[in-house]
């Protein structure tokens, strides 16, 4: 699958990491890749591109940042009609069980233990793709 003219968000407080993630991304062929340092930033972000008609593939999103938490992100989006189908892919230390499922039910379409591989990410990308064509 081409992902060129796919827009991808991606979303975490940390800047190194979000830098990588988006090295990893560009490296599969997305072009237009979009970024934000917490739940409020992507918000406000987000209304701005879709202000504009530029509508959001696909999200990366952190879980643990301040402000406003991915968990608090997803059930925001997930609970406006204009960003309700936008797959989010959930970014995390985090591997207790609760937390996976307090993603899961809240809306997430997959879920991704960090620190991961560039393989890891191309995996994702791979059970994703559905959900991009």
């Amino acid at each position: 699958m081409s992902y060129e003219d796919k827009k991808i968000f991606v979303i975490d407080d940390l800047n190194t990491l979000r830098e990588t993630i988006v090295s990893h991304l560009r490296e599969e062929g997305f072009g237009r890749i979009y970024q934000a340092i917490d739940g409020q930033d992507a918000l406000k972000k987000l209304e701005e591109l879709y202000g504009r008609d530029e509508k959001i593939d696909l999200i990366f999103s952190d879980i643990n940042m301040p402000n406003m938490n991915g968990i608090e992100l997803l059930k925001e989006l997930k609970s406006d009609e204009r960003f309700v189908d936008i797959p989010v892919v959930m970014l995390s230390s985090e591997n207790e069980k609760e937390i996976v499922m307090e993603a899961v039910m809240s809306g997430a379409s997959n879920y991704i233990l960090k620190p991961f591989t560039k393989m890891t990410l191309r995996s994702k990308l791979g059970e994703i793709d559905k959900l991009l064509a």
